[in-house]
């Protein structure tokens, strides 16, 4: 096979995995990374550990230049691509550089989604996703202050959790009735909120946000449905995300809700591939780090010339600070012909199971020994045996 050019629109897991595998399967073939940031690959889930001082950016990186180099793999940074000619074969720089490829991936991820409440534009008001919203996060928190975090998911809650640490009086706001409504239930929730309030921060649950007003000396009043106000210095909304579509729409390809991918991660465009939270796998959306390095590992493997079946990721998500974890697999709300609960204190478990004792979903809080066992039943279809 001649050497090629295969161009990756990205650097974070699903990218750095497809550069990964395609170089795995092509030794001679030059692989150029774009990414628009000037950090390298680093560990996003873990981006609430520099927002409270526990490590400098460094801490997460997980590929030095070396490694780029033993690979044979270009990184370049602070790169934005701003549009893809598919009929040409070419992506163009915001600068006018235009690069061929061979093979495109498209792994540009997903963009904070802000409700489009008044004041949202306001300085006050902030949200966490990259390396730098991270570090501007960490200048902005004062010592002693307020932070009201609005979203009370996965990431809201440990960025909650890690701010309060450090002396940061926090209140989070939900919309749900309890927390991690999409991943746990009531019972579960209720466990996980009086594990939090032991650490520190407070909850509105049940509460929408109407508007964010400023207070004067750059602080800010989170105006909430029902007449309640809450004064802040600082604002985090963690309202979940949107997949980035904009370079796939503009260049006419397939797109859902994300950019439509079939089993190889191909998209509807010769040449150009998608993976991470950027694409959509039949009705597919994840959102999480495994599922970005499975399909970048798929995509990878594809674009080398592998045959690739990618048939989805088992849902599966893990939340951990200090000794508040809680771990969640499947489908809370799929249909079961039988269930196992548990709660002693701040340990709760409920497992989900058909009737041949295959787990549909499960939910730990507190405890996360039985952990395996429930990802070896779903991953394989073996009756759970804790």
């Amino acid at each position: 096979m001649n050497p090629r050019t295969c161009v990756i629109v990205g650097g974070g897991v699903a990218g750095i995995e497809a550069a990964t595998a395609f170089r795995a399967r092509d030794a001679d073939s030059r692989i150029l990374v774009l990414t628009d940031e000037p950090w390298p690959f680093y560990a996003r889930i873990r981006l609430g550990e520099v927002v409270d001082g526990r490590l400098d950016p460094q801490g997460l990186f997980l590929r030095l230049d070396a490694w780029y180099a033993e690979q044979r793999i270009q990184m370049q940074r602070e790169a934005r691509v701003d549009g893809i000619d598919v009929p040409g074969a070419r992506v163009r720089l915001a600068g006018g550089e235009s690069i061929p490829y061979d093979a495109l991936l498209l792994a540009v991820g997903a963009r904070p989604f802000l409700p489009p409440f008044p004041g949202a534009e306001l300085n006050s008001v902030a949200t966490l996703r990259s390396m730098n919203d991270a570090v501007q996060l960490r200048r902005r928190m004062v010592p002693g202050g307020t932070c009201v975090v609005v979203g009370g998911g996965l990431l809201g809650l440990e960025l909650a959790a890690s701010m309060a640490g450090t002396g940061t009086a926090v209140t989070v706001v939900e919309a749900a009735s309890w927390l991690l409504s999409r991943q746990v239930d009531p019972e579960g929730g209720a466990v996980l909120q009086g594990m939090l309030e032991r650490k520190g921060v407070a909850f509105r649950l049940g509460a929408g946000v109407l508007g964010v007003e400023e207070s004067g000396n750059g602080a800010a009043r989170v105006l909430l449905k029902g007449g309640e106000s809450l004064s802040a210095d600082l604002v985090v909304v963690s309202a979940g995300v949107r997949p980035d579509t904009t370079l796939a729409r503009e260049a006419g390809l397939a797109v859902a809700q994300g950019i439509s991918v079939d089993d190889a991660m191909l998209t509807s465009a010769p040449g150009v591939w998608a993976a991470g939270d950027c694409a959509q796998h039949g009705t597919g959306l994840y959102g999480f780090w495994s599922a970005g390095a499975e399909q970048g590992k798929a995509a990878g493997a594809s674009m080398a010339g592998a045959v690739v079946n990618y048939k989805g990721t088992v849902r599966q998500t893990t939340l951990k600070i200090t000794d508040v974890a809680v771990f969640c697999i499947g489908d809370m709300s799929a249909p079961f012909d039988r269930q196992e609960s548990f709660q002693d204190g701040d340990s709760y478990r409920r497992v989900l199971m058909d009737a041949a004792g295959r787990v549909a979903g499960a939910v730990l809080v507190g405890n996360l020994d039985e952990r395996k066992a429930l990802v070896v039943s779903s991953m394989t279809g073996r009756p759970y045996r804790p």
